[in-house]
């Protein structure tokens, strides 16, 4: 009777053990949901703050674009004529995806379109077209048919203001919608939040990258539609199942002040979490042993196993289904008042398998604290404690690895997590499992070891490859210097030539090195005024027998009066020469005859801006290179041909000066182009 009456209470055991394995499971679901919500949410959020900024560049031309009709007004051609060349140069640099100008009159017919073919030729009966024409003042952002985005503003019209019957037509900027779509944050794995932006309509203007993988919502349904949020923002944020899988989707959608458009952020592949299925698994794996306890009894109780064998079976069968070690502690504040008394409650035979130390061993806790190499623990209390101490409550589960000391004395590292299932009023009760991890940390050790002396070893072979030029100069002017000594006194001034040849090179040898050094941190450096012809002149001077070697003719065109920049002489020289000895590779493979730098300085696009270009004719870049061309240790080059530090330490430079660098092809096989673009001084 006294087995039969344990049986039953095991049975009610096995039902409460289910029943908070599916509330676990439920709660995980409920928490993976959240966090999915608020990285969609965010995600969502991110890209409506940086929308603005990517149509920044297409405002200003159509605020360029309106100043033209108010200078044709006047008829102050000379403005028109000025207006008109900058919008052409934008364009034709494809500054931030810029591709056209158009400007239409009050009947929305194309009457200015220095890029015929770019857009339609009439405009009249498109929705852009009315929306303007019945009042909107704001800028619309519209999706084309025959591809491309189109941002429009309305042009005053001679009756008077806009808003009070002055409609003289429209302002039209093309934009290329892969470059808007940069701008948006992209998916870097399986879980990331995908990003589109919407129209008012609920169409797809862009996509961020990659583009989304199932088809899912295409268009901007009411259940998602941006609601009314506290400070005037607009958001919401729904699950929805996916089209073709049926997992959940966490989906989450602003709208963007100034624009009528919506930007969703949607979060795929709801996967749970390791820990928390981990400690399903083992609340999964008691459950399955107490059920085994359970049949053996009955089976016992009616004469089928023979009753010497059972507890041999029923620890045999446990040990094997449970995952690692289990064990339940309990602690309590100490007697004096300052931290807890913890005590071990059960553990499953596991313990000796994994760990090597017996149950009642691991029970004594001063025992086993002895046998932790506490130099290997993680910094503050130990993990039970931990979660025990008073304010600990927001801190329910946690885990660390450390190094026990077996009782054969080898050494091994152990895996311990732990979560709270109970707070009394004095006392606290815990669940706890334990994993051996030595064989993954021994590995993990490994790769980290191989990893840093691979980095060691590119790093050493990037400062040598940047270093080499200022060396190969010093050596040729120090064996200069030496054929003028011997010459006596006549040759004494030309000496003096080559040290100081010898001292400047030296200077940039420093200047390179501190660069490498600080590579990667944006840190302070002391700017001054830079003329860029000068150094041109010292940077060509460096690789001009280089590029003439190599069957290079090098064009310069500066613009008169450009005004100086604010740089470093040595670091503006060491742009020119990376940039043009990497020119110079990409055109080995062109004809002779057809070898040609050219290197143009002008005012840039802003008044506070000045721009040098040094375009080559070479076969280009590769388009799926051009997003990576300025990471570290990224080559297109063979192995022996290059480090993969040049345009990264050119990227540095740049935001030091406060400006930025850009690389593009010039398209049907002409080459490519570089645009560095400096503050003035």
């Amino acid at each position: 009777m006294i087995l039969l009456l344990g049986s039953m209470a095991g049975a009610l055991l096995l039902f409460l053990t289910w029943f908070a394995a599916l509330a676990l499971i439920a709660e995980d679901t409920a928490m993976r949901q959240s966090a999915a919500q608020s990285r969609a949410m965010a995600a969502a959020r991110a890209a409506r703050d940086a929308l603005p900024r990517a149509l920044e560049p297409a405002q200003r031309a159509l605020a360029a674009l309106q100043s033209r009709a108010l200078a044709q007004a006047r008829f102050a051609q000379g403005e028109v004529d000025a207006i008109e060349k900058n919008l052409l140069a934008a364009v034709h640099h494809g500054q931030d995806g810029l591709r056209a100008v158009a400007v239409s009159d009050a009947n929305g017919v194309l009457i200015w379109q220095p890029q015929p073919g770019a857009l339609p030729a009439s405009l009249g009966g498109s929705g852009l077209f009315l929306a303007h024409r019945q009042g909107r003042m704001a800028p619309l952002l519209t999706a084309l048919a025959a591809g491309g985005l189109v941002l429009s503003a309305p042009i005053p019209g001679p009756a008077g203001p806009l808003g009070r019957g002055g409609f003289a037509g429209l302002a039209l900027a093309l934009i290329d919608p892969q470059r808007l779509a940069q701008a948006l944050p992209g998916a870097t794995g399986p879980g990331e939040p995908q990003v589109l932006i919407l129209d008012a309509e609920g169409e797809v203007l862009a996509r961020g990258r990659p583009a989304m993988s199932g088809a899912g919502l295409q268009h901007l349904e009411q259940a998602v539609a941006p609601g009314p949020l506290p400070a005037g923002h607009a958001g919401r944020g729904v699950f929805r199942p996916a089209a073709q899988d049926g997992s959940a989707m966490a989906v989450a959608t602003v709208s963007v002040p100034g624009f009528e458009l919506s930007v969703q952020a949607r979060v795929e592949d709801m996967a749970g979490g390791d820990a928390a299925h981990r400690l399903a698994l083992l609340v999964y794996g008691l459950a399955i042993g107490m059920s085994c306890l359970v049949v053996l009894g009955l089976l016992w109780l009616f004469g089928l196993i023979p009753r010497d064998g059972v507890a041999a079976a029923a620890g045999s069968e446990c040990s094997t289904l449970l995952p690692g070690v289990a064990y339940a502690a309990r602690l309590t504040p100490a007697r004096a008042g300052m931290g807890w008394q913890i005590s071990f409650t059960a553990a499953n035979a596991a313990m000796l398998q994994v760990t090597g130390w017996a149950v009642a061993d691991f029970q004594d806790v001063a025992k086993w604290q002895r046998g932790i190499d506490w130099g290997s623990y993680p910094p503050g209390p130990p993990l039970l404690e931990r979660l025990a101490a008073p304010g600990g409550e927001a801190l329910d589960e946690g885990e660390v690895a450390y190094r026990l000391r077996r009782p054969d004395g080898n050494w091994m590292w152990l895996r311990e997590r732990a979560r709270v299932v109970g707070r009394g009023p004095g006392h606290v009760d815990v669940l706890g499992w334990l994993a051996d991890v030595t064989g993954e940390r021994e590995a993990s050790g490994l790769g980290d070891d191989r990893g840093q002396m691979e980095a060691r070893g590119v790093m050493a072979a990037g400062l040598a490859h940047e270093l080499n030029q200022p060396l190969a100069v010093m050596a040729l002017a120090a064996e200069n210097a030496l054929e003028a000594l011997e010459e006596g006194e006549a040759g004494i001034p030309q000496a003096l030539l080559r040290l100081r040849r010898i001292a400047a090179q030296a200077e940039r040898a420093q200047a390179i090195a501190a660069l490498l050094r600080s590579f990667g941190r944006l840190e302070a450096v002391a700017l001054e005024p830079v003329c860029l012809a000068t150094a041109l002149r010292g940077a060509l001077g460096l690789v001009g027998g280089t590029l003439a070697e190599a069957g290079i003719e090098v064009a310069l065109h500066m613009a008169p009066g450009l005004a100086a920049v604010r740089g470093q002489p040595v670091l503006v020289e060491q742009l020119v020469v990376n940039l043009a000895l990497n020119a110079r590779d990409a055109m080995a493979t062109s004809p002779q005859g057809q070898r040609r730098l050219r290197i143009i300085g002008e005012p840039g696009l802003a008044a506070h801006e000045v721009r040098l270009l040094l375009r080559d004719t070479g076969e280009g870049i590769p388009a799926e290179a051009l997003e990576r061309v300025f990471e570290p240790f990224f080559s297109t080059k063979p192995a022996r041909q290059g480090m993969g530090l040049g345009l990264a330490l050119c990227r540095s430079i740049m935001l030091r000066f406060g400006g930025h660098i850009a690389l593009r092809n010039l398209g049907h096989g002409q080459g490519a182009e570089a645009v560095l673009t400096f503050q003035r001084a």
